[in-house]
């Protein structure tokens, strides 16, 4: 079965990690992180570090520091 999780980055919806037979895709749907778009990570937790970390790079957005990820 295909899980799906929200990755979300201090209220900022910023893609989905997909079951894979590798662990966990990214699927970006915001264009911050257009760059992880099909990116695999072994867990949910890492696809939200990477994801939190790309934004923080890219923007001096204010609550880069929350990460929420639905597990």
């Amino acid at each position: 079965m295909i899980a799906s999780r929200p990755i979300d980055i201090g209220g900022r919806f910023v893609g989905v990690a997909v079951s894979h037979h590798a662990g966990w895709r990214f699927r970006a749907v915001d264009p911050v992180v257009d760059d992880l778009d099909g990116a695999t990570f072994p867990s949910l937790v890492e696809a939200a570090r990477v994801a939190k970390l790309v934004l923080a790079r890219t923007q001096d957005w204010p609550h880069a520091g929350q990460v929420l990820a639905a597990e």
